[in-house]
């Protein structure tokens, strides 16, 4: 199925209007990620709702439970959820109906007065440390799939392993030898990169960025989080590389966190790692492929082997 953009803003109103009941005035496309359209839905009492279209089957389950976790901790305003459309019920799509926070992705504001930049840094550390406050007794793990491990290493290294075989099993047309060459030498050494065992497990977002954090745009505070995605118990520092994401430099996010929280002492490589693979999981999930990104973490590891 086409989903083009006329066909899903279509769609996805009649889908909202057989799940509420209500008449819908509009829907807009505001937003297009990887695993999802967002759409923005005004009803005949002017109410406007936040309908997320899933591109696969299976995501939006993930991506309530995440969001439900992730509202236990967070500092700032993260979506209620109102309903949910199956793709087998509607025929179209599986699609979540959520709240709508007022506001525009954290990337767009552009504060230059310095106190208030350091003000929106703080805001934006204080909340990923208050969601790297829970941990799981269980281990290591993904409270979403109910799998745990008492290793981070024997964790995370599974699920790098899924990814490098369904890479080796169907390589994507556009993924050059050159970055097949580099992905085989950090597969290869993982033990040498992981020799200090993570002893600690902490909630994650998973992709915590500034396009993924909600900022009023009249006072350039942080409102709100959306889009968990592979949240989950783990070394802290997978979130970290999101850190630099965006425009997240520009209030250094990443120096703000380490000056609360002590990083491993070999975090520049396990940081451009976990980049590595995070780029390689959305290759496999959804077809992306950016040659130069993949040599250029993968590099940076390679040569501080």
């Amino acid at each position: 199925m086409i989903f083009n953009a006329f066909f899903r803003k279509n769609n996805v109103a009649k889908i909202y209007e057989n799940a509420f009941n209500k008449k819908s005035l509009s829907a807009k496309q505001i937003n297009q990620g990887f695993y999802g359209w967002v759409f923005l839905i005004e009803n005949a009492d002017n109410k406007k709702i936040i309908a997320k279209v899933c591109k696969q089957s299976g995501y939006m389950e993930h991506e309530a439970l995440q969001l439900d976790m992730m509202r236990r901790y967070a500092l700032v305003k993260v979506p209620e959820i109102y309903s949910v459309s199956y793709e087998k019920h509607n025929g179209c799509f599986d699609v979540m109906f959520m709240e709508y926070i007022k506001g525009v992705n954290a990337a767009a504001i552009k504060i230059t007065d310095y106190k208030e930049k350091i003000s929106f840094s703080n805001q934006v550390v204080e909340n990923l440390l208050a969601i790297h406050e829970a941990s799981s007794a269980e281990g290591f793990g993904s409270y979403v799939e109910n799998e745990y491990s008492n290793s981070w290493e024997s964790y995370y290294k599974s699920n790098v392993t899924k990814l490098y075989y369904k890479v080796h099993n169907h390589k994507p047309l556009l993924f050059s030898k050159k970055s097949v060459d580099i992905m085989n030498i950090l597969y290869e050494s993982f033990d040498d990169i992981f020799d200090k065992p993570v002893k600690e497990n902490h909630l994650i977002h998973g992709d915590y960025n500034l396009w993924n954090l909600i900022a009023d745009t009249e006072s350039n505070k942080l409102i709100g989080m959306i889009d968990p995605f592979g949240s989950c118990f783990a070394d802290r520092e997978l979130d970290l590389f999101q850190l630099q994401n965006a425009n997240g430099n520009d209030y250094k996010l990443l120096e703000n966190y380490a000056s609360y929280i002590s990083l491993s002492d070999n975090f520049e490589i396990k940081n451009a790692y976990y980049s590595f693979w995070d780029d390689i999981k959305h290759m496999v999930n959804m077809g992306y492929c950016e040659n130069k990104r993949f040599q250029e973490y993968g590099k940076f590891v390679v040569d501080r082997l």
